[in-house]
């Protein structure tokens, strides 16, 4: 085979004369989008804000539990990861734990007080 100048991508050439072309590979690149594949933020969502939903009467937990669904369901839609859908959940389920936790604390507080 014989070489001629040209394209470096077309440097061989058969013996009908025609180019062949050389294979690229590039090695340690990686698809920009694949983490965004996943609807792993989207699914803690929503299972974190159905359990903020169940314990709301261990104000607490049930913040802590609504805060952490608000936040990764907020950041699946932001990055629009797979899983739209339950994103939108946890973070309405996340809004309602942390809405009823928020006066559930409110009531516990102010029923602390009456009786102190």
């Amino acid at each position: 085979m014989e070489q001629r100048p040209g394209n470096e991508n077309w440097t061989n050439w058969d013996n009908s004369g025609q180019p062949q072309q050389r294979p690229v590979i590039i090695v340690g690149e990686q698809n920009p989008e694949a983490y965004k594949r996943n609807s792993n933020l989207s699914a803690i969502s929503l299972v974190l804000g159905i359990l903020s939903l169940v314990l709301f009467w261990v104000f607490y937990i049930a913040f802590f539990l609504a805060v952490i669904g608000l936040i990764t369901g907020i950041v699946s839609l932001v990055q629009h990861r797979d899983g739209h859908g339950a994103a939108v959940g946890g973070v309405i389920t996340s809004a309602f734990g942390l809405l009823i936790s928020l006066i559930i604390g409110f009531i516990f507080i102010v029923a602390m007080s009456i009786v102190i």
